[in-house]
């Protein structure tokens, strides 16, 4: 089955920067374009649940891309990634976009590559590359290394290591469904094996934060501004691996890092990514992270348990989509065994 396009809204009163911009995304994104703001603002009241994400020149006639952003709050649309088109991402800009919850800018001159890897990043979109048995072999020995750094941290600072090493085989039952029901994804054994121990990783940014933050952290429900940045730190550490050998360990974990905080209804942190524009991979890695705590405190493992803690995810209603919910049930057997057996 061809998996459908993402749709983008360009907004440029600029007919050679939307082209310029269609001619760098038109191969991997369904492009909708408007002349300026008036025209964008008509399109986002009519589609705002088909639009995947929005690129918004700043400077326009008519309606500027600062008004666009208002009405749509007005509107009550606050759950499309928006990107600011602009000559350069000034202080005043910065301040104002983060009024509106937006953090992302590009800037031109366009830069092809970045600019398609921030919007594949943004939309959770997971390129897979062709696998050759050197590119395993050396992000298995990354893996390796990597966790035997960050283990002695979690270790040093009284971080539960087990948690993260429960995701990890949680991730493995959770991906071996969804092949099963999903027919059109194909995993080979060594990818299902990367994109579970990515999920080891998700917290790495904590180590960039200081413990009197991760001790406030914990009394306050989403964390705080300062707790919440772990999220786009751990992405930075992640992707300080260059080698192309190890691009779809460093594209998958970095997603995860940066967005398990997200939530299904678009209000988790930190880019507010909404519905299933977060990746499937890093919305399986974030109901582990939460099912874990619940499923370990009792130690029973027992199917009523299970049941309960499902319970318990469900009623946080937006936390998670009805799919994942569901995946998650229909792994019940197999996670009580597997959390008999290794939990």
């Amino acid at each position: 089955m061809k998996e459908e396009l993402k749709k983008v809204l360009v907004v440029d009163d600029s007919e050679i920067d939307r082209e310029i911009l269609k001619s760098i995304l038109g191969s991997k994104f369904d492009i909708i374009e408007a002349v300026n703001g008036y025209y964008a603002l008509e399109i986002i009241l009519k589609n705002a649940d088909q639009l995947d994400a929005i690129l918004l020149d700043v400077s326009m006639p008519v309606l500027d891309g600062f008004s666009v952003l208002r009405l749509m709050r007005e509107n009550y649309i606050n759950n499309i990634p928006v990107f600011l088109i602009t000559a350069e991402a000034t202080k005043d800009n910065v301040e104002r976009a983060a009024q509106f919850n937006v953090s992302e800018f590009i800037v031109k001159p366009f830069e092809r590559e970045e600019i398609v890897r921030r919007l594949e990043s943004k939309l959770g979109i997971v390129v897979k590359p062709s696998l050759m048995q050197t590119d395993i072999e050396e992000t298995k020995k990354y893996i390796l290394d990597f966790a035997t750094l960050y283990k002695k941290y979690l270790v040093n600072f009284n971080e539960d290591v087990g948690h993260y090493m429960r995701m990890t085989g949680l991730m493995r039952i959770l991906l071996n469904r969804y092949l099963a029901i999903t027919p059109e994804v194909d995993l080979s054994a060594d990818e299902m094996e990367i994109i579970s121990n990515a999920s080891f990783f998700c917290d790495v940014g904590d180590m960039m934060i200081p413990q009197r933050i991760k001790e406030k952290a914990q009394r306050q429900e989403d964390g705080g501004e300062a707790y919440q940045s772990h999220t786009v730190l751990g992405a930075d550490f992640v992707r300080l691996n260059t080698s192309r050998h190890c691009e779809f360990f460093v594209q998958i974990c970095s997603d995860m890092c940066a967005h398990h905080h997200e939530r299904y209804d678009g209000n988790g942190f930190p880019h507010k990514v909404a519905g299933n524009n977060n990746s499937i991979y890093t919305q399986m890695c974030r109901v582990a992270d939460q099912f874990d705590p619940l499923f370990t405190k009792y130690r029973d493992y027992t199917e009523s348990q299970f049941k309960y803690v499902v319970g318990e995810l469900e009623k946080d209603a937006g936390a998670f989509s009805p799919e994942i919910l569901s995946l998650l049930s229909g792994c019940m057997s197999n996670i009580i065994s597997y959390y008999h057996t290794k939990g």
